[in-house]
């Protein structure tokens, strides 16, 4: 053992001088490369400066990291810090000369006085945390003081330590505002401690770490320093909780969830997750707007992987039947499914997952919304939940939209493989591989809730919009053309449909709800912008659903204002929201007939032209004439809108337009609106 004594202040003088120095450089560096950019004059003398002042702030930053950890070690019991003067210390080999070995023996100095806090009894008012938070508040943001500090600690002490500086946020002891604040401060430093710790260390041991914590949290090992009776579940909530962890982390975490909630299935035992003693300190770090699922682990996960692509796919990928048991068995504690809905979305959605693994996405996509649907409380009805989910339910509609209108238009009957995954050909002729299949049943029941939140709801009408107008590709033929239009029509009117009812068995369906569907289906893009604007609750977030009520009563009103307003009866009101329906999707098939050049106006050979007298009609430079864009339909006043879809509507069913092609698209739209609702 080496002996060896310092000068704080000399020290951290000379830390400070190097800092001083390194931005005086840098300073002179920046404006002399400025200065020789503007006269056009060579700068690669200049080249080893930047160098040069990474060096000299690398010395500073290892100066301060070592007075840091020396004044660390020379605390003593009550946590009083030696701040000036000579101090000593005694060195087991060598003393830390690299950055990094300095760094890392500051974090494990940090732990140390954690592991005090976290294996002594409750001191109001402890010195301890205010030095805990000062070290946490200069290093939280280094990488490697983080990995050596949770590294040191472990998942137990880990737990232990943010249970025992929670113990001050006042709920369980009396403390004075400042000690909360304090408490709170320092809790949420140690959360993002932990995850800047979980990207820094390698994949293997983060994935390890995460799910010793959950193992940790719900079965104290005896044989720890840190063991107490009761588990730890508040700790491991309140770290979870809108974690931004590394995938690997969360993987583990999850990996382990499972495994531990299917031993307590197996066995017959209690769930895992519950707390077993009131609060410490969450109710204080949590938003308010997520208390429906923030209390519950799996649900806390669930959230965490819709946050984490690549863990949520390897999670549901790894085992078949974790789909199938936490989508549509585990019973959540609140009843809230938004957790299981994001995982589900964010493992079968992502562009580069799905161009890597296709069929796997696809049939996590498929049966993780079969799962969903067969759910005893999944729907609309009293008591019943899913709206919450509704945006990332939306969301995988949307990314899978050729297999939506594959079932509606199709009514295709059930592959025979358990992944759910089949080889969809569109209306056009394009053959995609490996696309999910959804039965009619899953696809009324999703899309009753979707109609339920706001934000999905302007999602889907925007998603679907956006489709029609790009559904008739270039080199379709008029034989295709009419499939395309008549299986849009067949969707259209299903979605109205599910909407409408919600998938709910009733006598009387709910109008307000597919009216305002259609009353969507002709506002552009912006307008329906402006909508979430409007009637969105302050604060609201992608991914938080608010309620459509509003929205939908708003919506009504505009529709019964205009083109519902002579609509008293049931049955009135069913064919005013077709009859409307099919004018608005009419519009847009015209559009994108026009775009694949296949209306006959397009045929040079057909002797049909567009009406020069037409408000629809746009005439070019060179005196010809061609259809009036949708940005140029949607700048047009009320009146003239009016006027432009009576004569779209008639364009479009005339041999001017599609002619025969689109002849059935009526029919296919009411088989599936009206009569379903019989």
């Amino acid at each position: 053992m080496t002996l060896v004594k310092v000068n704080i202040e000399d020290l951290r003088s000379a830390a400070t001088s190097l800092s001083g120095l390194a931005d005086s450089v840098e300073d002179l560096y920046d404006t002399s490369a400025s200065e020789g950019r503007r006269l056009y004059l060579s700068t690669s003398s200049l080249a080893e400066v930047p160098g040069y002042v990474e060096s000299l702030q690398d010395e500073s930053t290892f100066l301060s990291a070592k007075v840091d950890w020396i004044v660390l070690i020379n605390s003593d019991s009550e946590g009083n810090l030696p701040e000036s003067g000579e101090v000593s210390y005694e060195v087991d080999g060598e003393d830390p000369d690299t950055l990094e070995e300095m760094e890392t023996a500051l974090g494990e100095a940090i732990a140390s006085l954690g592991t005090d806090i976290a294996t002594s009894d409750y001191e109001k008012g402890d010195p301890r945390l205010e030095t805990l938070s000062k070290y946490l508040d200069t290093w939280g943001g280094n990488e490697n003081v983080n990995a050596a500090l949770f590294s040191s600690l472990g998942p137990d002490g880990t737990l232990a330590l943010t249970e025992a500086v929670g113990n001050h946020a006042g709920l369980t002891y009396s403390a004075s505002d400042s000690e909360r604040e304090m408490a709170q401060k320092t809790l949420a430093q140690l959360k993002e401690g932990l995850e800047i710790a979980t990207k820094q260390w390698e994949p293997d041991y983060a994935q390890q770490f995460g799910a010793d914590l959950v193992e940790a949290a719900a079965c104290p090992d005896p044989d720890s320093s840190y063991y107490r009776l009761e588990n730890r579940n508040e700790s491991l909530t309140y770290l979870l909780y809108d974690t931004t962890a590394g995938n690997k982390f969360i993987l583990g975490t999850a990996e382990k969830m499972d495994e531990l909630q299917h031993e307590a299935d197996e066995r017959g035992m209690p769930s895992p997750w519950n707390w077993g003693t009131p609060s410490r300190f969450l109710p204080a770090m949590i938003n308010e707007a997520d208390e429906a699922w923030a209390l519950d682990i799996p649900s806390i996960i669930m959230h965490d992987l819709g946050g984490h692509p690549y863990a949520s796919y390897e999670f549901f990928s790894g085992d078949d039947g974790r789909v199938d048991y936490w989508a549509g068995q585990y019973a959540y504690d609140s009843g809230d499914l938004s957790g299981i809905a994001a995982a589900l979305d964010s493992a079968s959605t992502p562009p580069y997952l799905m161009r890597a693994h296709k069929q796997e996405t696809a049939s996590i996509a498929a049966r993780g919304l079969e799962a969903l649907t067969g759910r005893d409380d999944f729907g609309v009805e009293r008591s019943q939940r899913g709206v919450e989910g509704a945006q990332s339910l939306e969301h995988i509609l949307e990314t899978y939209m050729d297999s939506l209108v594959d079932t509606y238009a199709d009514s295709l009957s059930r592959p025979g493989g358990s992944d759910l995954t089949y080889d969809l050909t569109t209306a056009a002729g394009q053959t995609i591989a490996d696309s999910p299949w959804f039965s009619e049943e899953t696809l009324d029941a999703v899309l009753g809730v979707v109609g339920r939140d706001g934000q999905a709801l302007i999602d889907l009408r925007t998603a679907v919009n956006s489709a029609e107008l790009k559904s008739v590709p270039q080199g379709t033929t008029r034989d295709q053309l009419t499939v395309i239009a008549n299986d849009w029509g067949a969707t259209e009117g299903s979605i109205a449909n599910a909407i409408g009812t919600g998938a709910i068995d009733a006598e009387k369906s709910n109008d307000e709800y597919a009216q305002a569907w259609i009353d969507l289906a002709g506002k552009p893009a912006s307008e329906l912008a402006g909508l979430v604007k409007t009637f969105a609750p302050p604060g609201t977030t992608k991914g938080a659903g608010w309620a459509s009520d509003a929205l939908i009563n708003h919506l009504q009103q505009e529709a019964s204002n205009t083109w519902a307003s002579n609509a008293d009866a049931e049955t009135d009101r069913q064919e005013v929201i077709a009859d409307e329906a099919y004018r608005s999707y009419m519009r847009r098939l015209l559009w994108a007939a026009d775009t694949a050049g296949l209306n006959g106006y397009q045929d040079p050979n057909s002797g049909q032209e567009l009406n020069s007298d037409s408000i629809t009609s746009v005439q070019e430079p060179d005196g010809t004439y061609r259809l009036i864009t949708p940005q140029e339909y949607e700048r047009l006043s009320d009146e003239d809108k009016a006027t432009a879809d009576t004569q779209l509507e008639s364009l479009a069913k005339s041999a001017d337009g599609m002619g025969t092609a689109s002849a059935n698209v009526k029919t296919h739209f009411d088989q599936q609106f009206q009569e379903r609702y019989s």
